[in-house]
């Protein structure tokens, strides 16, 4: 995903923001330090390969979610990125925050905006109920959507559930 991810920051950086790659690991929050490192290095690994500085937000509760350092760091980000783990403790903690309210105002500006699986899954209204047997809310950022992440794995473990989907 360089090349992709070097656009995004590009096109960003035309609009005025920074060469800054913010990774919000959120949703792998529950999942231990190992994974939060995981998330860590691989962001790093990434910002440095596109040549920027990699900022990694401590944003793993509600309350992270409403403090002003977190919130600062976002304003001029060039990219914003939010991990995978679970989507649905991403958008609880994220829905209806300063944290989340920053993210939006930076998008709507110029900063570009990405997600994996987890990550991608926020963006809309609901976020498909695979895990679970029913949906929960998303962001509500691009309200058509719902992202089916890994769906080439997805179809054969849980196939009734994707394809009612």
């Amino acid at each position: 995903m360089t090349s992709l991810e070097g656009e995004l920051l590009r096109a960003a950086v035309a609009r005025g923001k920074q060469t800054t790659y913010v990774q919000i690991p959120t949703a792998a929050g529950k999942e231990g330090h190992d994974r939060l490192e995981f998330w860590r290095k691989l962001g790093q690994d990434q910002a440095d390969r596109l040549n920027v500085q990699c900022q990694s937000l401590a944003i793993f509760t509600r309350e992270d979610a409403f403090l002003a350092e977190n919130v600062d760091a976002i304003r001029d980000a060039g990219l914003i990125y939010l991990s995978g783990g679970n989507p649905h403790y991403l958008s609880e903690t994220l829905i209806d925050t300063p944290v989340w309210q920053a993210i939006v105002a930076a998008w709507e500006s110029g900063t570009s905006l990405a997600g994996c699986s987890a990550g991608a899954m926020v963006f809309g209204k609901e976020i498909m109920g695979i895990r679970k047997s029913h949906s929960t809310p998303g962001l509500d950022l691009l309200p058509r959507i719902q992202t089916i992440p890994h769906y080439d794995r997805f179809l054969g473990w849980l196939p009734d559930r994707v394809a009612a989907a």
